[in-house]
Formats: structure tokens, sequence, C-alpha cells
């Protein structure tokens, strides 16, 4: 500060708290002066903030003093601020409505805005003003804080820019994996017809055989007292089961990879209507009855009186079941499979429990995924498509349902799922 500066402020100040050099004679200057210091003080501190800090005369709108970084924020001095209008440091679009900054019933008024002092900075600074009304006497001022945002706004444009860069991004992955679903059900579609007609024709053919060989060749052979010959003729018919079953097995993975296919583009055509739950479920006890016929499991059914409608695909619900009832046949040694209806508040909760081998916790996370098997130690080959419980989880979900399971390993696990009850009688 310029030594000329300095000596008028000096001056200034003994004016303030006497008559020039003969107050320092008078009883009250050392308790005056102290006030000054720390005024002085507190007004050097307060020059140190990075907030323009304004007061603002709230009648006529005029700024009164200035503080903090308002000259390095505006561009100017203090002679071109201070006695200016404030709404002059406002955008056009506020400058109509500046005055009702500083005429409101809310006494802290916060907005964010732009600060520009028209003849002395070219470039708008972007802020977040904070305006707080106070009374001093009969007297309105305006405390204005505005504090510097350019940086936050820079990392908002990066922001955007990379947001906007990334949703180019994921729309051209879209398309992409468009093409590829399409393409992957034209092959299916190929596979269909590829497989599943020389699929047919090989199971046809192998039970053909098979009943030739039992019925007309086996008993004209003369295999009497030939052990060798025997034992060929039964490992020729066993090759036939093999044949037939794992045909059968290979038809079904084709099956359930095009329903899967087909659920997952949405091409099923569900056929809902009204149905009461014990008719789908009593069906699918129907289907499955032979898989019990040569086990050691015991079904036992719990279906709670007058449960109501719900609506759905009958067929569909029938194989969520049938699926669900199977996977408990297959891993359960002995025991027993329980099917079990409830009603529970605006939705029928089926189950379908099992007393088998149990699935660990990382598996049954993952129950639902595609491909997804449990592999009990005591099977060494995979049992089933790992696709079935996909399949469900889509149909259940198609039915603006829910499905999860609850396990414990070596105690069995619990198929939930739930679907909501219609509104039609």
């Amino acid at each position: 500060m310029p030594a000329d500066s300095n000596n008028n402020q000096a001056s200034e100040r003994e004016k303030l708290i006497g008559l020039g050099k003969r107050s320092v004679s008078k009883s009250y200057y050392p308790e005056l002066k102290t006030r000054l210091d720390e005024l002085e003080q507190f007004r050097a501190l307060l020059d140190l903030v990075n907030d323009a800090i304004f007061v603002v005369d709230a009648d006529t709108g005029i700024i009164l003093d200035i503080s903090g970084s308002t000259q390095s924020m505006i561009g100017c001095g203090n002679a071109d601020i201070v006695g200016s209008p404030f709404k002059r440091f406002l955008p056009r679009h506020l400058k109509r409505h500046a005055n009702n900054l500083f005429h409101t019933d809310t006494e802290n008024l916060q907005l964010e805005t732009e600060l520009r002092h028209p003849d002395c900075k070219l470039r708008a600074v972007p802020v977040d003003l904070t305006v707080q009304l106070t009374h001093l006497g009969e007297r309105r001022r305006a405390i204005i804080v505005a504090r510097d945002i350019s940086e936050r706004k820079a990392n908002e444009r990066r922001l955007k820019k990379s947001h906007d860069l990334l949703e180019i991004r994921v729309r051209e992955r879209t398309r992409e994996l468009a093409r590829a679903n399409r393409a992957k059900s034209e092959f299916l579609a190929i596979v269909s017809h590829e497989l599943r007609t020389p699929l047919t024709s090989i199971l046809g053919f192998s039970k053909i055989i098979r009943k030739k060989l039992v019925k007309a060749i086996y008993p004209a052979v003369d295999h009497k007292g030939d052990e060798k010959l025997i034992k060929e003729m039964e490992r020729v018919k066993n090759n036939i089961d093999i044949i037939s079953n794992e045909g059968a097995r290979l038809t079904a993975l084709i099956n359930d990879v095009l329903d899967l296919a087909k659920l997952e583009a949405n091409k099923i055509d569900y056929k809902f209507a009204p149905i009461n739950p014990k008719d789908f479920i009593n069906r699918s006890l129907e289907v499955t009855e032979a898989l019990f016929k040569d086990s050691n499991l015991v079904m036992l059914l719990d279906l709670e009186p007058d449960l109501p409608k719900v609506n759905g695909d009958m067929d569909r619900l029938i194989q969520v079941m049938v699926n669900l009832i199977s996977n408990g046949v297959k891993f359960t040694p002995k025991g027993s499979i329980t099917c079990k209806a409830r009603h529970v508040a605006k939705s029928v909760r089926i189950s379908v429990s099992d007393t088998g081998v149990g699935i660990e916790k990382d598996v049954a996370e993952t129950i639902f995924d595609k491909f997804t098997q449990v592999q009990p130690e005591q099977h060494h080959k995979p049992q089933g498509t790992g696709l079935g419980l996909s399949i469900c989880k889509h149909i259940v979900h198609a039915h603006n349902g829910h499905i999860w399971v609850e396990s414990q390993v070596n105690k069995g696990s619990t198929f939930i799922f739930i679907l909501p009850v219609t509104s039609d009688k």
C-alpha cells in the first residue's frame, strides 16, 4: 500500500478517536485504539477469504462496501465497484428482477448465477450467491457473498461430455448386441430345422430297430449255450438304448435353447386367463407321476382351500411346475417332494420342496442364470441342460411374479414363486 494512502488512513483513524495528536491524552484513547486495531485485523482477515463480499443498501441497491476476493473476481478496483448498483454486475435476465433480491420475505436467499463488470472483465464468473438481509437501526442492508464455482462448472462440463460419449458408446453397443441377438435367433432357427429333423428320424428308427431286435431277430437266433453271443446281443440292445436316451436328451436341450431364445426375445405368445392355481398344480403332478414310480420318493401335496385365481398361461405355468418337480426328483435320492400353495396378501405363494442334496450358497446366488447346474459329488456328468430354471424365471417374470430358492446343503431345497391375484372372478 502507498505511503500517502497509509498516512491518510492513519489521519482518518486519529480523527475517529479524538482530536488528532491531542487525543492521545484522552482517557478513552487506549480502549478505542484497541477496538480499531481489532476491527482492522478482522478486515484484513476478511480480505483474505476466497469469496467476494458485498455490503449493499437494500433500499437503493447501491454497493456500500466490498471485501474478500471481490476485486480479483470482478477484475476491477474498489473505486469501480463501490457506489455502483449491484444489478450492474448481474446477467441481463436477472437485472430486471434485481430489486426483488432486496424486497423479499426470505431473509436468506441462495441462487446460482454469474457476476461480471461490463467495463472491467470480459468473462462472466459463475457463482453461488447468498443474500442475507439485515437491519442497522432503520437502515436495511444486504450482505451478499459470492463463491466462485468456475472449477465446479468446468468439472460438470467435463462430466457431461464424458456422459454423452458414454451414452453414444452404449447406443452403439446396444445396436451391436441387437444385431448379434438377431444373428443368434436366425442361427437357432436354422439349428431348429437342421437338427430336429434328423434327430426325429434317429429316435424313431432306434425305437423301431430295438423293437425288431427284441421281438423278431433275437428270438430267431440260436444263442443257447453261447455266452459270448448273449453278451454281444445284450450290448447291442444297450447301445440302442443309449442312442435313444442321448437323442432324447439332445432334443430336450434344443427345445430348451429355442424356448429360452424366444423368451429372451419376448416372442412367446402367452395365453393369459384367470385360472385356479390348483388346476395347473394338479396337472403338473399328473405329468410327473411317472418320475416317482421308479424312485424312493413320496409326493406330498399341501394346498390351502379356496385359493384365489391368478392371471396366467396354463401351459407355461405347468412347464414351471414340471421343471421344479423334475429337479427335485433328480437331486433327491430318498425322502419326499412337497408342493405347497398359500394365499399371501395379494399374491399366491407356491413352493416345491425336496429333502435332497441341497445347493451351495455361491451356486444358489446364480442358480437362475443360463447353464448353471448343481453338480453333486455322486454325479459325474451334467444333470440336464442348465436352462430349465432360467426358463422358469422368464415365465414367472412374464406373469409379474418373482421366483427364488432357499436351500441348505444335505438338507434340501425349496423353490418358491409368487403370482399376483387377479381381480377377475
